[in-house]
């Protein structure tokens, strides 16, 4: 009996250091990774001098902003500390921060995890981007993020956010990634992380970690009813990927490079697919090109169905867009292509994006008016309207005089003053081939058309229920 008790007991043993020894194989606790991420994350404030009153709050918070910058929907109109958090990149003094925490404002100061206050100085800051960079002077190195990979994120992954709230500091949320790819409409190549990790006021700029203390995400945006109220559990980061990729354009030397193939593309919607007689809604469509651009160059045309850059499958606009810019100026890369009902490849060299104008607003004069189907009203297309819309005399087309407002044309959002370039893959040069091709699709049985319109907006394709 004394024997088996032994034995027991070192069973016992041999089990509970099996345990002891498990766990401390296991991933660290969130206590643990908080202190040794904590020392690398810092508090911002910064002035920003008077502003008017706004009136009534939005929709849209962000979360770079004091208590009292927000109150009640209004702003101040003296002078008002700006609140922020950022995290140290380089252990010579290099934060990153959002671009609105530092915008417009003077005086900026960072704070340490230690209560060591430093003045900062504005190294760079990104044009398309909510990403800037400071730079402070410690007299000796600072403790350093490690950037994670953005891309291997996953919905439901455990996140912790830090941050400066309110201006309490040193503040840790945990949530998880509630979903990714969110569209916020800031660029047009959101990709933002969304988290219900608490994220408030002054937490713009902060870190976004994962369970291996690495930096994920830089926390943006929240979205909350009205701009004074905080957390509900929408929250948004720019994924980490996209952050070291700014910050590094921006330290070396100082200026991002995004390439284009300058097309403008749009999403392939079921119905649009359902016209083109696609097996199913992927990809997207080009709705028109840029003479000398990359795309016109390589022989990308109006009504192309992109499904695959390089070897990244298109699911978005978005993420197409993103893909492009983030792909060196020369580069060549094969587009798989979708044409006629078939698929090609075709080879693209990625060019420079350059600054763009705003073209300047003009109204489209009235014209006379023909009729045509189903619900529009159609005129050739003249030279008043070809300059005012920038068209060149090269280019077919015929422009929308009038829209039955319950026709089906209006239920696409077509408008009087729209030019029709294609219908379907085919242009068209006047209002007799829109009634056919129109007339072509019905015989063919299809539920809808699809109808490239070109307006001040620029050029956009439009699905036309046939039904």
């Amino acid at each position: 009996m004394q024997r088996f008790t032994v034995r027991l007991f070192l069973l016992a043993a041999a089990l509970a250091s099996g345990n002891l020894q498990a766990r401390a194989a296991g991933p660290p606790s969130a206590a643990e990774l908080v202190a040794q991420v904590l020392p690398a994350v810092v508090s911002i404030s910064s002035l920003r001098g008077p502003r008017p009153a706004t009136g009534t709050a939005a929709t849209r918070a962000p979360t770079g902003g004091s208590a009292a910058d927000t109150a009640a929907g209004s702003r101040p109109q003296r002078g008002t500390r700006i609140l922020g958090s950022g995290f140290i990149i380089d252990p010579a003094g290099i934060i990153v921060t959002n671009k609105h925490v530092i915008e417009g404002t003077t005086d900026i100061l960072v704070t340490l995890q230690d209560n060591t206050l430093l003045r900062a100085t504005l190294l760079a800051k990104a044009d398309q981007t909510d990403i800037a960079l400071l730079k402070v002077t410690a007299g000796s190195p600072l403790p350093s993020i490690r950037f994670g990979n953005s891309d291997a994120v996953r919905v439901a992954d455990q996140v912790l956010a830090i941050g400066n709230p309110l201006s309490l500091g040193g503040s840790v949320t945990q949530g998880i990634v509630s979903a990714l790819n969110r569209d916020i409409r800031d660029t047009p190549f959101d990709d933002f992380i969304q988290t219900d990790a608490a994220i408030n006021h002054g937490n713009s700029g902060g870190p976004l970690f994962n369970m291996h203390g690495e930096v994920i995400g830089m926390n943006t945006a929240i979205f909350s009813p009205e701009a004074n109220s905080g957390s509900i559990g929408l929250g948004f980061a720019i994924p980490s990927n996209d952050v070291k990729l700014v910050a590094d354009g921006l330290r070396n030397p100082g200026r991002i490079r995004p390439g284009t193939l300058d097309f403008r593309i749009q999403q392939v919607t079921p119905e649009i697919a359902d016209a083109l007689n696609m097996p199913k809604a992927e990809g997207v469509i080009v709705g028109g090109t840029t003479d000398g651009g990359g795309a016109s160059k390589c022989g990308i045309v109006a009504g192309d169905i992109i499904l695959r850059y390089g070897t990244m499958e298109v699911k978005d606009v978005r993420m197409l867009a993103r893909a492009i810019a983030r792909t060196a100026p020369g580069t060549v890369v094969k587009l798989l292509i979708y044409r006629n009902e078939e698929p090609t490849v075709i080879a693209a060299t990625v060019q420079e994006l350059p600054q763009l104008a705003s073209p300047p607003a003009a109204a489209v004069p009235p014209l006379a008016v023909g009729p045509a189907e189903p619900g529009w009203d159609l005129a050739p297309l003249n030279d008043t309207v070809r300059q005012t819309l920038g068209i060149g005399r090269a280019v077919p087309g015929v422009v929308v005089t009038r829209v039955a407002p319950d026709g089906a044309a209006a239920e696409a959002g077509l408008n009087a003053g729209d030019v029709v370039v294609q219908i379907q893959q085919e242009k068209v040069a006047g209002p007799d081939d829109v009634v056919r091709l129109v007339a072509a699709a019905r015989q063919q049985q299809r539920r809808y058309v699809v109808v490239l319109v070109h307006n001040l907006e620029g050029l956009r394709w439009l699905a036309m229920s046939l039904g």
